[in-house]
């Protein structure tokens, strides 16, 4: 709180015209700290202001303050006389160690000759003599005894009334200061965040109290620095950059509801600073992990103002308790919506791909770390290959794939024992250049079991909150490994059946349906029509002169034309269409919802992009240019069943063949009429 109050809100002219009055002289109280009157003065003599318009004035000012100090110094009451000798006396009241008042009083002469000395100068200091009375007259003068008579009596009234003045004043201080943390700390339960109800406890002492720098520091556990979470006032930004370490300091902040530290050596060494000079302690809050404390530095307090201080951090306290509760229960709904989707994973399959990382993500969410990876065994390369990782760069990570038995994760893969380390640079298990770079000093590392074999690792490190992992954590982790064993397990079955599938469903050599699955889909195409009438067209495409690529270039030239035709028919057809190898140098395209002109230009451009793509010609620039004729029919105008349709569709290839090649031709009975 601030020190000195101001007089003029407590009726102090009132008081000091009295006094003033009563004694007969002239008063004054006088603020040492700044030099200056608190009030204004009351019955100044005259000549006082006739030598404040002269150059004199700041002389006569230079000489009072010198004189204020020295009463303020020695704490007794001087007499002295000012220029124009006017004696005067100056009345130091102490209110506290810190507060000082001077009451200043008199302004009158003992004897008629010291004001006739005073006429004889006053012509130096261009004061005119036709303004100066030529003589005093006898209730002008002021005996010494009695001057000094009423200087005691002054002090004896002044000193009590100034205290009781400045103890009331003081109260009402208080009050105010204890009524704005009251409304304040009503509102901490609103505070949406603990970052918001820190910036206002903060925001809130920095004004009340002057505080020159203050801030908020919360440490993650008890071994660990103390980082700033918000800061108010000088040092601000130096004091959000600092990492203290309080527990040097702190020593007595158990038992205390604050601790005062100014030694320069403890400061230093406890890593704030180099320029603060005095620190306050005032704890906040003290979870059972994490530790938030209130820093106020080079401000000195009252001890009604550690008092009200501390109250006030006791109450944001219990606020802070219950968004710490809060923020838990969200966190545990966030692990249990994380155990669950772990779970889930065990019913749903998924490609291996993907499966990896979901698995790494919800882990990590689940126990609240930063890094991650997931590791299973490579069984051609006989190593553990990563799989999924947060935290370092996957091409990085992948140069240190670890065989059975190397590393950390390679031992508790071959020992099927997992490893909870809670100080890195501590554990006796850990050798040192296998050591890996974490934030801190804790990680896991969990083999993933299924049945009687391992077959992966899961490594978590740097837990978000900056705690050690502990051996619930462990417990937890070898809990989801066994989920995620299964679910890999479940995924890899599924990816081998969908692998065999594709195989029974694709030809060998170029990738595209076989004709056993093409005639699957024609007759799921030819159904679909029927019962939505809508058409469905056929393509059968052969290769113009395959018998002399493969008496040129053998057959495995012919293969390499299939292969790259085939390739080629994937880029050209749209989405919905089905494209087939039907046999020897045949292909056939499905294309549903196509009428026959519609597929007429689909298989006139086709022809035209196969005679022009530079894939297929280069190679073979000593033969014609690689070309395919193109025969097709539509359903329901050209068949009423599926093997009609395909005989339709044939016949029209047979057409183009004998019209030329490198042409389609559409079914109609007119051809064969």
């Amino acid at each position: 709180m601030q020190g000195y109050i101001d007089l003029s809100k407590h009726k102090w002219e009132e008081v000091q015209l009295s006094l003033s009055s009563l004694s007969g002289l002239s008063l004054v109280v006088y603020d040492p700290s700044k030099h200056r009157p608190c009030t204004p003065v009351t019955r100044e003599h005259t000549l006082c202001h006739l030598v404040h318009e002269t150059e004199r004035e700041s002389l006569c000012q230079n000489t009072f303050a010198q004189q204020v100090d020295l009463a303020i110094q020695t704490d007794q009451i001087t007499f002295s006389r000012c220029q124009a000798n006017l004696n005067y006396f100056i009345i130091p009241i102490r209110i506290s160690p810190e507060i000082s008042y001077a009451i200043v009083g008199g302004k009158v002469y003992h004897q008629n000759e010291e004001y006739l000395r005073f006429r004889q100068d006053a012509s130096q200091w261009g004061l005119p003599q036709d303004k100066l009375p030529a003589a005093l007259e006898t209730d002008e003068v002021t005996s010494s005894e009695a001057f000094q008579e009423i200087a005691r009596n002054v002090q004896t009234l002044g000193t009590a009334l100034l205290e009781n003045i400045h103890l009331r004043g003081r109260y009402q201080s208080k009050t105010a200061y204890l009524t704005t943390l009251l409304q304040v700390s009503n509102q901490f339960k609103d505070a949406a965040s603990l970052t918001d109800l820190y910036t206002v406890l903060l925001n809130t002492l920095g004004i009340l109290f002057s505080l020159r720098s203050a801030a908020l520091f919360h440490q993650i556990n008890k071994r660990g620095a103390h980082h700033g979470v918000v800061a108010f006032g000088e040092k601000k930004e130096q004091l959000l950059e600092s990492e203290p370490l309080f527990d040097l300091l702190q020593q007595g902040i158990q038992r205390e509801p604050f601790l005062f530290n100014d030694v320069t050596f403890d400061l230093l060494k406890s890593k704030l600073p180099a320029d603060i000079t005095s620190c306050y302690l005032f704890p906040v809050f003290e979870g059972r992990n994490s530790k938030t404390t209130l820093a106020i530095f080079d401000t000195l307090l009252r001890t009604e103002d550690t008092e009200m201080i501390a109250a006030f951090c006791r109450q944001a306290g219990a606020a802070v308790e219950g968004l710490e509760l809060q923020s838990q229960l969200a966190e545990q709904r966030k692990r249990m919506a994380a155990l669950c989707n772990l779970t889930m994973m065990t019913d749903s399959p998924l490609y291996l791909d993907h499966l990896h990382s979901s698995i790494l993500e919800h882990t990590l969410q689940l126990l609240q770390a930063e890094q991650g990876s997931l590791m299973v065994l490579d069984e051609y390369k006989k190593e553990l290959s990563v799989k999924a990782m947060r935290g370092i760069n996957k091409s990085v990570y992948e140069m240190f794939n670890q065989r059975p038995g190397e590393g950390i994760a390679g031992q508790v893969y071959q020992t099927g024992i997992p490893l909870l380390v809670q100080d890195l640079n501590q554990d006796p298990r850990i050798r040192q250049e296998s050591r890996p770079r974490y934030r801190t000093a804790s990680f896991l590392s969990v083999p993933l079991r299924l049945r009687n074999r391992t077959i992966g690792v899961i490594n978590l490190a740097d837990k978000i909150t900056g705690e050690v992992f502990s051996e619930e954590d462990l417990q937890l982790l070898q809990a989801v490994g066994n989920y995620v064993s299964i679910a890999i397990e479940r995924s890899e079955l599924y990816e081998k059946t969908e692998a065999l599938k594709k195989i029974s469903i694709t030809d060998a050599l170029t990738g595209l349906l076989n004709r056993r699955y093409f005639q699957e889909r024609l007759t799921e195409e030819i159904e679909r029509s029927r019962r939505h009438r809508i058409p469905v067209s056929l393509i059968i495409i052969d290769i113009d002169n395959f018998k002399k690529f493969n008496d040129t270039y053998g057959h495995l030239g012919g293969d390499e034309i299939l292969v790259r035709l085939g390739q080629a028919l994937r880029n050209y057809i749209r989405a919905i269409d089905v494209a087939a190898r039907y046999g020897g140098e045949e292909f056939t395209i499905i294309l549903p919802q196509t009428n026959k002109e519609d597929a007429l230009m689909i298989a006139e451009r086709l022809c035209r992009e196969i005679e022009r793509n530079e894939t297929l010609q280069k190679k073979y620039a000593d033969l014609p240019h690689l070309t395919v004729s193109i025969g097709l029919a539509s359903f329901p105008d050209d068949a009423e069943t599926f093997e009609e349709l395909i005989r339709n569709a044939d016949r029209a290839l047979y057409k183009a063949k004998l019209y030329g090649k490198n042409r389609a031709v559409p079914f109609s009975t007119d051809l064969f009429s």
